[in-house]
């Protein structure tokens, strides 16, 4: 029955999307602390945004006690790691990084560990044969 759907707990105007042909039912609202987005969210998310076109308040409608920023924030997180093309630049970028950051690593631990008796160098092959 139509009394049993759940009712937005705000309204985002007169063009809320909730219970108009085609959409699906309001989901509850979370108690305590908010859930981590599960993979069947991000995908409403993406689907309710390109497939439906809604705007980021409609889209909140669906997601009680979330707000429409973090929801966008969400479909940016998910839509750049999916849709980014690494060119030759960044990656070469990314391996700098990393090297610089396992030669800090490196330098931090030979002297958090070990005090200066041994050398980043000498910590790394320890490292290597454990």
């Amino acid at each position: 029955p139509e009394d049993d759907v759940p009712q937005p707990p705000q309204s985002h105007g007169p063009s809320s999307m909730i219970r108009q042909e085609g959409m699906l039912t309001l989901m509850p609202r979370p108690r305590g602390l908010k859930p981590t987005f599960t993979s069947e969210d991000v995908q409403l998310i993406v689907d309710l945004k390109e497939k439906k076109h809604l705007n980021w308040n409609q889209i909140a409608d669906f997601f009680p006690g979330r707000s429409s920023g973090s929801l966008r924030a969400q479909y940016l997180r998910n839509l750049g790691s999916k849709t980014s093309v690494w060119t030759n630049e960044m990656v070469q970028k990314l391996r700098n990084a990393m090297q610089e950051y396992e030669n800090d690593c490196l330098r931090i631990t030979s002297s958090k560990v070990v005090g200066s008796r041994f050398s980043p160098t000498a910590c790394k092959e320890k490292a290597e044969e454990l």
